[in-house]
């Protein structure tokens, strides 16, 4: 059960409509009836019943609306007494990449020029946020990539670069030095990310691209913590293939070597994702907007 679902649920019992409710909420109609019919599963009762002429709200539904406004109500004192009454709120969805190494910089600059905007950020792989999108319960996401669901809006505004991440070693020193490709790891034990992860989707585009199958790596490990891609690499249990955002701070203190990839196909893209059929608030496009300018520069660093 989630806020976004009970001031759906709200607002449909106080304007006795869902097209009212989807307006003032600034949500379509068809996200109205996805958060109510959730809050109807996930609680094993009929809250609304509907027909063509009228709508009416149900013991049980009239007990959640009691229970609801006072949760609603509690959260928004929470708020307003944590942040102050006029801020204006984005719910954001982020993948792991873009949530560590991306998003500090990128709300420190946007919050210095728009102190009155609160951010409540939630932490997902890159087919979760979008999957979030989808259903409503956030703004928007920054994702690792892109899905081919044509409700989604996918507006770049990032670019990184795929290279391999191995421990510091004599072994690994020597094939640096003679400058060693993807295909002369291949016997190494490989550590791979979890399905959903937008590096995960990346690796497999290029590997495709060389013609590599993932049958000839040597895989020891499948982790959905990136923390602890990082550590076990450091910790010699075996290789990877990694975001160079995300392990450039390892690089630089000598705990990784990276070998860089193909310049071309190893290339990956950050993205804006949100629902084009969603009415975005006016504080919400002011956010897109400057997240798209925020990089100027949009070469792979």
């Amino acid at each position: 059960m989630e806020f976004k679902q009970l001031e759906a649920f709200v607002a449909v019992v106080e304007y006795n409509s869902f097209s009212e409710a989807a307006k003032h909420l600034y949500l379509t109609q068809p996200t109205i009836s996805s958060h109510i019919r959730s809050l109807e599963q996930e609680l094993n009762s009929k809250l609304i019943l509907r027909t063509t002429k009228k709508l009416t709200v149900t013991a049980r539904g009239q007990q959640l609306y009691d229970c609801a406004v006072n949760i609603l109500n509690m959260r928004n004192t929470l708020v307003d007494e944590f942040t102050g009454n006029d801020k204006k709120i984005i719910d954001l969805g982020v993948s792991t990449i873009p949530s560590s190494y991306l998003l500090p910089e990128l709300l420190g600059a946007f919050s210095s020029q728009s102190p009155n905007v609160y951010f409540h950020a939630c932490q997902s792989h890159s087919q979760g946020v979008i999957m979030r999108v989808l259903d409503g319960s956030i703004d928007l996401g920054l994702v690792g990539s892109k899905s081919e669901d044509k409700d989604c809006q996918f507006i770049p505004f990032c670019y990184d670069k795929l290279v391999l991440a191995t421990p510091v070693t004599p072994y690994f020193l020597k094939m640096q030095e003679q400058g060693a490709q993807l295909a002369d790891f291949l016997d190494q034990p490989f550590i791979m990310r979890e399905k959903g992860s937008g590096t995960k989707k990346e690796l497999d585009r290029y590997l495709e691209s060389q013609g590599i199958s993932q049958s000839s790596l040597n895989i020891v490990a499948r982790m959905n913590d990136l923390e602890a891609v990082r550590r076990s690499i450091v910790q010699g249990i075996g290789i990877s293939v990694l975001s160079y955002r995300s392990a450039r701070d390892l690089a630089d203190s000598k705990q990784l070597l990276l070998f860089p990839l193909d310049k071309v196909s190893s290339v990956r893209t950050f993205y804006i994702v949100y629902n084009k059929n969603r009415i975005l608030k006016s504080h919400v496009k002011q956010f897109i907007h400057f997240t798209e300018g925020f990089y100027q520069n949009p070469e792979t660093p």
